[in-house]
Protein backbone atom coordinates (compact mmCIF):
# COMPACT_ATOMS: atom_id res chain seq x y z
CA UNK A 1 0.00 0.00 0.00
CA UNK A 2 1.20 3.48 -0.60
CA UNK A 3 1.99 5.48 2.00
CA UNK A 4 0.09 8.22 1.33
CA UNK A 5 -2.89 5.85 1.39
CA UNK A 6 -1.50 4.55 4.64
CA UNK A 7 -1.60 7.33 6.51
CA UNK A 8 -5.20 8.59 4.97
CA UNK A 9 -6.76 5.59 6.13
CA UNK A 10 -5.56 5.46 9.43
CA UNK A 11 -6.17 9.83 9.84
CA UNK A 12 -9.90 8.26 8.32
CA UNK A 13 -9.92 5.99 11.52
CA UNK A 14 -8.50 8.32 14.58
CA UNK A 15 -11.42 10.51 13.78
CA UNK A 16 -13.77 8.03 14.23
CA UNK A 17 -15.51 7.55 17.47
CA UNK A 18 -16.11 4.25 18.16
CA UNK A 19 -14.48 1.02 16.93
CA UNK A 20 -10.94 -0.78 17.42
CA UNK A 21 -7.94 1.82 18.02
CA UNK A 22 -10.10 4.65 17.56
CA UNK A 23 -11.01 7.62 19.68
CA UNK A 24 -13.10 5.02 22.07
CA UNK A 25 -9.56 3.82 23.58
CA UNK A 26 -9.11 7.06 24.66
CA UNK A 27 -12.42 7.61 26.56
CA UNK A 28 -12.09 3.93 28.37
CA UNK A 29 -8.19 2.54 28.30
CA UNK A 30 -9.18 0.52 31.04
CA UNK A 31 -11.47 -1.71 29.31
CA UNK A 32 -8.96 -2.59 26.76
CA UNK A 33 -6.59 -3.44 29.68
CA UNK A 34 -4.74 -0.24 29.78
CA UNK A 35 -3.53 0.48 33.61
CA UNK A 36 -3.89 -3.04 35.10
CA UNK A 37 -1.28 -5.32 36.27
CA UNK A 38 -1.09 -8.68 34.16
CA UNK A 39 -1.75 -11.45 36.67
CA UNK A 40 2.16 -13.31 36.41
CA UNK A 41 3.11 -10.18 37.98
CA UNK A 42 2.94 -10.45 41.85
CA UNK A 43 3.64 -7.95 43.78
CA UNK A 44 4.16 -7.24 47.29
CA UNK A 45 3.59 -3.07 47.38
CA UNK A 46 2.76 -0.18 45.72
CA UNK A 47 3.24 3.32 45.38
CA UNK A 48 1.80 6.04 43.31
CA UNK A 49 4.07 8.63 41.94
CA UNK A 50 4.06 11.15 38.99
CA UNK A 51 6.30 11.01 36.07
CA UNK A 52 9.26 13.49 35.65
CA UNK A 53 10.05 13.03 31.91
CA UNK A 54 8.03 16.53 31.36
CA UNK A 55 5.39 18.78 33.23
CA UNK A 56 2.19 17.43 32.02
CA UNK A 57 1.76 15.46 35.44
CA UNK A 58 0.58 11.66 34.72
CA UNK A 59 0.57 9.44 37.81
CA UNK A 60 2.19 6.23 37.52
CA UNK A 61 1.84 3.75 40.15
CA UNK A 62 4.64 1.96 40.85
CA UNK A 63 5.20 -1.79 41.84
CA UNK A 64 7.63 -3.36 44.33
CA UNK A 65 8.70 -7.24 44.78
CA UNK A 66 11.40 -7.91 47.42
CA UNK A 67 11.69 -3.85 48.32
CA UNK A 68 12.64 -3.41 44.39
CA UNK A 69 10.29 -1.95 41.40
CA UNK A 70 9.50 -4.13 38.97
CA UNK A 71 7.20 -2.61 37.10
CA UNK A 72 4.17 0.17 36.66
CA UNK A 73 1.20 1.18 35.19
CA UNK A 74 -0.65 4.02 34.58
CA UNK A 75 -3.27 5.44 37.59
CA UNK A 76 -6.83 4.75 36.16
CA UNK A 77 -8.76 7.46 37.47
CA UNK A 78 -6.04 9.84 37.37
CA UNK A 79 -7.74 12.89 35.95
CA UNK A 80 -4.69 14.18 34.43
CA UNK A 81 -3.55 10.58 32.55
CA UNK A 82 -6.91 9.55 32.54
CA UNK A 83 -5.12 5.64 32.65
CA UNK A 84 -3.20 6.22 29.65
CA UNK A 85 1.00 7.00 29.27
CA UNK A 86 3.42 7.59 26.72
CA UNK A 87 6.48 5.97 25.89
CA UNK A 88 8.34 8.15 28.10
CA UNK A 89 6.37 7.23 31.22
CA UNK A 90 6.51 4.09 30.28
CA UNK A 91 9.96 3.65 30.32
CA UNK A 92 10.21 5.42 33.72
CA UNK A 93 11.64 2.52 35.62
CA UNK A 94 14.64 2.45 33.31
CA UNK A 95 17.09 4.87 34.70
CA UNK A 96 16.90 2.56 38.24
CA UNK A 97 19.08 0.41 36.72
CA UNK A 98 21.03 2.51 34.59
CA UNK A 99 25.02 2.04 34.29
CA UNK A 100 25.00 6.19 34.79
CA UNK A 101 22.70 6.27 37.46
CA UNK A 102 24.70 7.74 40.46
CA UNK A 103 23.70 5.62 43.57
CA UNK A 104 25.94 7.16 46.14
CA UNK A 105 28.01 11.11 45.98
CA UNK A 106 31.29 10.90 44.12
CA UNK A 107 34.40 12.93 45.10
CA UNK A 108 36.66 12.96 42.36
CA UNK A 109 34.57 10.29 40.49
CA UNK A 110 35.25 8.25 43.62
CA UNK A 111 32.31 7.06 46.00
CA UNK A 112 32.12 8.18 49.26
CA UNK A 113 29.73 8.14 51.83
CA UNK A 114 26.46 10.48 52.92
CA UNK A 115 28.33 11.35 55.90
CA UNK A 116 32.16 11.88 54.40
CA UNK A 117 29.82 13.72 51.41
CA UNK A 118 27.72 15.90 54.13
CA UNK A 119 31.25 16.64 55.83
CA UNK A 120 33.30 17.54 53.13
CA UNK A 121 30.58 20.04 51.87
CA UNK A 122 30.30 21.90 54.85
CA UNK A 123 34.05 22.29 55.61
CA UNK A 124 35.21 23.49 52.29
CA UNK A 125 31.94 25.63 51.63
CA UNK A 126 32.88 27.13 54.90
CA UNK A 127 36.45 27.88 53.67
CA UNK A 128 35.33 29.53 51.13
CA UNK A 129 33.14 31.75 52.41
CA UNK A 130 35.37 32.95 55.03
CA UNK A 131 38.17 34.01 52.41
CA UNK A 132 36.18 35.31 50.18
CA UNK A 133 32.61 36.44 51.85
CA UNK A 134 29.06 34.50 51.70
CA UNK A 135 28.41 36.05 48.64
CA UNK A 136 30.88 34.15 46.64
CA UNK A 137 29.06 30.92 46.54
CA UNK A 138 25.62 30.44 44.17
CA UNK A 139 23.75 27.46 43.54
CA UNK A 140 22.27 26.29 40.42
CA UNK A 141 18.80 23.94 40.52
CA UNK A 142 16.66 22.10 38.08
CA UNK A 143 13.01 22.27 37.22
CA UNK A 144 13.22 18.20 37.42
CA UNK A 145 13.23 17.91 41.42
CA UNK A 146 10.08 18.38 42.99
CA UNK A 147 8.71 21.31 44.49
CA UNK A 148 9.39 20.44 48.40
CA UNK A 149 12.95 19.82 47.40
CA UNK A 150 13.19 23.07 45.27
CA UNK A 151 11.66 25.24 48.17
CA UNK A 152 13.97 23.59 50.65
CA UNK A 153 16.71 24.23 48.49
CA UNK A 154 16.33 27.81 48.53
CA UNK A 155 15.42 28.42 52.47
CA UNK A 156 18.57 26.18 53.19
CA UNK A 157 20.91 28.57 50.52
CA UNK A 158 19.74 31.88 51.61
CA UNK A 159 18.98 31.22 55.63
CA UNK A 160 21.50 28.74 56.45
CA UNK A 161 24.60 29.40 54.18
CA UNK A 162 23.77 33.26 53.65
CA UNK A 163 23.92 32.73 49.77
CA UNK A 164 22.52 35.48 47.89
CA UNK A 165 22.58 34.14 44.52
CA UNK A 166 21.09 31.30 42.50
CA UNK A 167 19.83 30.01 38.96
CA UNK A 168 18.31 27.01 37.12
CA UNK A 169 17.65 25.51 34.23
CA UNK A 170 14.45 27.05 34.03
CA UNK A 171 15.85 30.62 33.54
CA UNK A 172 16.89 29.36 30.22
CA UNK A 173 13.94 27.31 29.31
CA UNK A 174 10.55 29.30 30.67
CA UNK A 175 12.08 32.83 31.40
CA UNK A 176 10.35 34.07 28.09
CA UNK A 177 7.37 32.19 29.02
CA UNK A 178 7.25 33.52 31.77
CA UNK A 179 7.50 37.27 30.63
CA UNK A 180 5.44 36.49 27.78
CA UNK A 181 2.48 35.12 30.26
CA UNK A 182 2.84 38.06 33.11
CA UNK A 183 3.11 40.65 30.09
CA UNK A 184 0.06 39.27 28.10
CA UNK A 185 -1.82 38.11 30.71
CA UNK A 186 -1.37 39.40 33.88
CA UNK A 187 0.17 36.46 35.67
CA UNK A 188 3.12 34.22 34.58
CA UNK A 189 1.00 30.80 34.05
CA UNK A 190 -0.35 29.33 31.41
CA UNK A 191 -4.17 30.31 31.46
CA UNK A 192 -5.11 27.45 30.25
CA UNK A 193 -6.63 24.28 31.50
CA UNK A 194 -6.62 20.37 30.34
CA UNK A 195 -10.28 20.75 29.89
CA UNK A 196 -10.02 23.27 27.32
CA UNK A 197 -8.56 20.63 24.95
CA UNK A 198 -11.87 18.73 25.10
CA UNK A 199 -14.63 21.37 24.81
CA UNK A 200 -12.95 23.79 22.38
CA UNK A 201 -14.06 23.93 18.79
CA UNK A 202 -11.06 25.14 17.04
CA UNK A 203 -7.63 24.67 18.24
CA UNK A 204 -4.46 26.01 16.91
CA UNK A 205 -0.96 24.44 17.71
CA UNK A 206 1.89 26.58 17.13
CA UNK A 207 5.50 25.20 16.38
CA UNK A 208 3.66 22.07 18.89
CA UNK A 209 4.23 17.94 17.72
CA UNK A 210 1.50 17.43 20.43
CA UNK A 211 1.04 13.92 19.10
CA UNK A 212 4.46 12.79 19.57
CA UNK A 213 5.82 15.31 22.22
CA UNK A 214 2.89 15.04 24.84
CA UNK A 215 0.59 12.68 23.53
CA UNK A 216 -1.05 12.54 26.77
CA UNK A 217 -2.23 16.10 26.01
CA UNK A 218 -2.82 14.80 22.31
CA UNK A 219 -5.28 12.77 23.84
CA UNK A 220 -7.43 15.33 25.19
CA UNK A 221 -7.82 16.34 21.95
CA UNK A 222 -8.88 13.06 20.17
CA UNK A 223 -11.71 12.90 23.34
CA UNK A 224 -13.35 15.88 21.90
CA UNK A 225 -16.92 15.38 20.97
CA UNK A 226 -17.14 18.49 19.36
CA UNK A 227 -14.56 17.28 16.76
CA UNK A 228 -12.85 20.53 16.65
CA UNK A 229 -10.85 22.08 13.94
CA UNK A 230 -7.47 21.60 14.86
CA UNK A 231 -5.18 24.34 12.86
CA UNK A 232 -1.59 23.32 12.98
CA UNK A 233 1.07 26.31 12.41
CA UNK A 234 4.29 24.94 12.04
CA UNK A 235 7.43 25.04 9.13
CA UNK A 236 7.65 21.19 9.23
CA UNK A 237 5.77 18.23 8.49
CA UNK A 238 4.99 16.68 11.61
CA UNK A 239 2.68 13.69 12.67
CA UNK A 240 0.11 16.49 14.56
CA UNK A 241 0.43 18.27 11.31
CA UNK A 242 -1.13 14.91 9.29
CA UNK A 243 -3.48 14.27 11.87
CA UNK A 244 -4.72 17.93 11.47
CA UNK A 245 -7.28 19.60 10.30
CA UNK A 246 -5.38 22.03 8.28
CA UNK A 247 -1.58 22.81 8.61
CA UNK A 248 -0.13 26.05 7.70
CA UNK A 249 3.17 25.42 6.50
CA UNK A 250 4.32 28.74 7.77
CA UNK A 251 8.02 30.43 7.17
CA UNK A 252 10.29 30.12 10.11
CA UNK A 253 10.47 33.06 12.34
CA UNK A 254 6.65 33.98 10.50
CA UNK A 255 4.40 33.17 13.49
CA UNK A 256 3.97 36.60 14.98
CA UNK A 257 3.65 38.27 11.93
CA UNK A 258 0.68 35.34 11.49
CA UNK A 259 -0.82 36.38 14.94
CA UNK A 260 -0.64 40.12 13.99
CA UNK A 261 -2.61 39.42 10.68
CA UNK A 262 -5.07 37.01 12.50
CA UNK A 263 -5.62 40.06 15.07
CA UNK A 264 -5.92 42.83 12.45
CA UNK A 265 -8.56 40.35 11.03
CA UNK A 266 -10.63 40.26 14.27
CA UNK A 267 -10.92 43.51 14.88
CA UNK A 268 -10.70 45.33 11.63
CA UNK A 269 -13.98 42.85 11.59
CA UNK A 270 -15.37 43.75 15.22
CA UNK A 271 -15.05 40.32 15.70
CA UNK A 272 -13.75 41.03 19.31
CA UNK A 273 -15.57 41.25 22.53
CA UNK A 274 -15.67 44.63 23.46
CA UNK A 275 -17.10 43.70 27.19
CA UNK A 276 -14.19 41.15 28.45
CA UNK A 277 -11.77 43.49 27.00
CA UNK A 278 -12.91 46.51 28.74
CA UNK A 279 -13.25 44.50 32.09
CA UNK A 280 -9.71 42.24 31.73
CA UNK A 281 -7.21 43.86 29.40
CA UNK A 282 -5.00 47.03 28.89
CA UNK A 283 -3.57 48.89 26.18
CA UNK A 284 -6.35 47.65 23.45
CA UNK A 285 -6.40 50.91 21.51
CA UNK A 286 -2.47 50.86 20.87
CA UNK A 287 -2.90 47.40 20.18
CA UNK A 288 -5.29 48.08 17.65
CA UNK A 289 -3.46 50.97 15.64
CA UNK A 290 -0.38 48.60 15.86
CA UNK A 291 -1.76 45.95 14.16
CA UNK A 292 -3.26 47.92 11.76
CA UNK A 293 -0.28 47.95 9.13
CA UNK A 294 -0.03 44.07 9.74
CA UNK A 295 -3.08 43.10 6.75
CA UNK A 296 -2.84 39.64 5.51
CA UNK A 297 -1.37 41.02 2.49
CA UNK A 298 1.33 42.98 3.63
CA UNK A 299 2.16 39.64 6.15
CA UNK A 300 1.86 37.01 3.59
CA UNK A 301 6.64 37.43 2.06
CA UNK A 302 6.70 36.91 5.69
CA UNK A 303 4.87 34.10 6.44
CA UNK A 304 4.33 32.46 2.96
CA UNK A 305 0.66 32.25 4.06
CA UNK A 306 -1.72 33.85 1.71
CA UNK A 307 -4.38 36.17 2.36
CA UNK A 308 -7.65 34.18 1.47
CA UNK A 309 -6.36 31.26 4.11
CA UNK A 310 -5.20 34.07 6.99
CA UNK A 311 -9.16 35.45 6.18
CA UNK A 312 -10.73 32.09 6.66
CA UNK A 313 -8.65 31.62 9.74
CA UNK A 314 -9.79 34.91 11.19
CA UNK A 315 -13.51 33.97 10.47
CA UNK A 316 -13.26 30.57 11.50
CA UNK A 317 -11.74 31.58 14.92
CA UNK A 318 -14.88 34.08 14.78
CA UNK A 319 -17.11 31.46 14.46
CA UNK A 320 -16.90 28.05 14.16
CA UNK A 321 -20.55 26.91 13.71
CA UNK A 322 -19.97 27.82 10.11
CA UNK A 323 -17.00 25.66 9.77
Amino acid sequence: MHPYHLMSGLKSLLKKKSGPLTSELLLRPNDFGLGRLPKSLETTATASSICGFCSTGCQLKIHFKGGKAIGLTPSPNYPVNLGMACPKGWEALSVLDSPDRATSPLLRGEDISWQEAAESFATEFKKIQEKHGKESVAFISTGQIATEEMAFLGSFAKFGMGVKHGDGNTRQCMATSVVAYKQAFGFDAPPYTYADLEESDVVLLIGSNLAIAHPILYQRLARNKRNPEIIAIDPRATETTQIATDHFAIKPKGDLYLLYALAHCLIRDDSVNHDFLEKHTEGFEEFSKFVTDYSPDVTQEKTGIARRRVEALAKLITDPSKR
